[in-house]
């Protein structure tokens, strides 16, 4: 019994360094890369929220790079292009460009489990254009900060994270409420494949957004902040170095104040390669 729950588990650490992890796709998660390890990531996401006479569309794609510096410690960096249309009004360009490091400060190996509890950083920059209209950018530099912890096992996966999003002045004294994420996700590999097979894992997530009201000139905006539940399913695919992720989330409670557009979905896809 021992030498099989032994083998399980060199089983799972394959996995986790010859391919992309099993992570969350809008939650982030607690695995880090090995010492040396890249991963290239090609990715489109797309959000639409109507309500109160607006409709508003994003359309984002990114390439995002990977890099483990040690074997607890990964750092990255996302380049966005915005194709953003606010009630038929169109711009497009150079977003935010963001700069993260995760450290993993604890991980406990069993038979065929592994946890992880991890620490995030993340900066956002003002790269983005915020005198067009739509904006591409907040023209603010944005910190966020947050715990991940989470599980995975041949057949299960776990994951929870908080994060709290720092938001700082931007063009037009403009100050968007700074914003605190909770995520819970569950996850599960219908087939028992070999590590060097096709492999699936499916998802189920639960994504809450609370954000502070805006500030204008110093003054308080009426109509921003709130609240908003996402339930959000996807799927996770690898084989070998390779990797597709996808999902939507898709909202089922809010509570925002006073007159703002809704989210009527949000969806990503992205595309990975570990090297």
């Amino acid at each position: 019994m021992k030498k099989n729950g032994f083998l399980v588990s060199v089983v799972i650490l394959a996995w986790t360094t010859s391919a992309a992890a099993h992570e969350p796709i809008f939650a982030p998660g607690a695995h880090v890369h090995s010492k040396g390890a890249h991963e290239v990531s090609l990715g489109y996401h797309r959000a639409r929220a109507s309500g109160t006479g607006e409709n508003e569309a994003e359309n984002e794609y990114f390439l995002e790079y990977e890099y483990g510096v040690t074997a607890d410690l990964t750092v990255s960096a996302e380049v966005p292009f915005e194709e953003n249309t606010v009630n038929g009004n169109r711009s497009s360009g150079l977003g935010d460009i963001q700069l993260a490091a995760k450290y993993r400060f604890l991980r406990i190996d069993s038979p065929g489990k592994q946890y992880s509890t991890a620490v995030l950083f993340k900066a956002k920059l003002p790269t983005g254009d915020d005198d067009k209209s739509p904006r591409l950018g907040s023209g603010s530099a944005d910190f966020v900060g947050g715990l991940a912890h989470g599980l995975e096992s041949r057949r299960w996966y776990y994951n929870t994270a908080v994060r709290y999003r720092l938001n700082t002045e931007g063009g037009g004294n403009l100050e968007k409420g700074d914003k605190v994420f909770l995520d819970l996700v569950g996850g599960v590999r219908p087939v028992l494949s070999g590590y060097r097979d096709a492999d699936t894992v499916l998802f189920l997530e639960l994504n809450g957004e609370r954000s502070a009201r805006n500030s204008l000139n110093g003054s308080s905006v009426t109509d921003s902040g709130g609240w908003e539940l996402f339930l959000s399913p996807g799927i996770f695919w690898t084989y070998r170095n390779y990797a597709l992720t996808s999902g939507v989330q898709i909202p089922i409670a809010e509570n925002l104040n006073g007159s703002q557009p809704t989210s009527d979905y949000r969806f990503k896809l992205t595309g990975k390669y570990a090297f």
